[in-house]
């Protein structure tokens, strides 16, 4: 089947698109005569390839570009792809247990290879430290896919090539290269002399963000290190923000009010550790408010409980 004027116009963008790069049209450098207009967009992360999600929300950042440079303003559009954080140490750490488990290809006996069955989602009205339920990010892109293997076949990867991935620098080096040409493709009105990535394996961007960070502490209440309730990933032994997981996104600490109760009277085999010693059982509830009407407290026979002395001394 033929499409000659489909065709055509394909090969016009093609002729326009290498003027473009042959003649640097979107490079922006400095020219006091003109008036300068800056235009970013959000890093895409780089787990993988772009899609028309970006490509959507991509059209408004380009034609504000394209708009302002045909009103003769100096425009700069540099570039940049994400890839700081654990998505990609958490995507390559999970193909090397992978690989080192099912062999490469890996293969996986039927018991293994059942995906558990989507739990429904939990209707919860946005209330601070309540959970509610969201299909995350990945599983949208991925569906019921569930090794990382196979998840990098989907996006394109050979799978001769699929091995090199159990190195995070890998994903660094092999996705925004397509990001960018991909991009051309699209007509982005951007400077790709000034494409960068983040993370340290970039210098010049890595020592960017530290300077912001110490400037903003210098300045004395810009910044400062504190504590807060967060997810924790006993794997990776670190905090794991909301899209650093593969599963269990949109999920937050949940916050409980303790309610002390006094035990009045100690029992025989706790008498010579505690009978100096002021002891509370404390209760965990999300409804503080009915503690008012409580009226006894019921201890679970098989529960494990812990024991745990405060810095007060009770």
């Amino acid at each position: 089947m033929s499409f000659p004027r489909r065709d055509l116009l394909r090969e016009i963008e093609a002729k326009v698109q290498q003027w473009w790069e042959d003649e640097d049209e979107f490079a922006g450098n400095p020219d006091p005569s003109k008036e300068s207009y800056l235009v970013t967009f959000p890093y895409p992360y780089m787990n993988g390839r772009l899609h028309l999600g970006h490509g959507f929300t991509l059209t408004k950042a380009d034609f504000t570009a394209g708009y302002q440079r045909l009103k003769g303003k100096n425009v700069l559009f540099p570039f940049g792809f994400h890839c700081t954080g654990m998505p990609i140490q958490g995507a390559a750490t999970k193909l090397k247990r992978e690989l080192d488990k099912y062999g490469c290809p890996p293969v996986v006996n039927a018991d293994e290879e059942k995906v558990e069955p989507e739990k429904k989602e939990q209707k919860v009205e946005a209330v601070p430290g309540k959970f509610k339920g969201k299909k995350g990010k990945l599983k949208k892109k991925t569906g019921a896919t569930k090794l990382q293997y196979d998840i990098l076949k989907m996006v394109g990867v050979p799978e001769e090539e699929i091995p090199k991935f159990v190195e995070p620098t890998t994903w660094l080096n092999y996705f925004p290269p397509y990001g960018e040409t991909d991009l051309k493709k699209f007509g982005l009105h951007a400077d790709w002399r000034r494409s960068f990535i983040t993370t340290s394996e970039n210098p010049y961007y890595d020592s960017f963000i530290r300077w912001q960070f110490l400037k903003l502490k210098e300045m004395g209440n810009k910044i400062d290190f504190g504590k807060r309730p967060t997810i924790y990933s006993p794997i990776d032994k670190q905090a794991c923000a909301d899209h650093d997981r593969s599963s269990g996104e949109g999920v937050n600490p949940q916050e409980y009010t303790l309610i002390k109760i006094k035990v009045l009277e100690h029992c025989e085999e706790m008498k010579p550790e505690l009978d100096n010693k002021t002891v509370f059982l404390v209760a965990a509830t999300l409804r503080p408010e009915t503690m008012y009407g409580q009226t006894n407290c019921f201890v679970l026979p098989s529960g494990e409980y812990g024991a745990y002395e405060m810095k007060n001394g009770d």
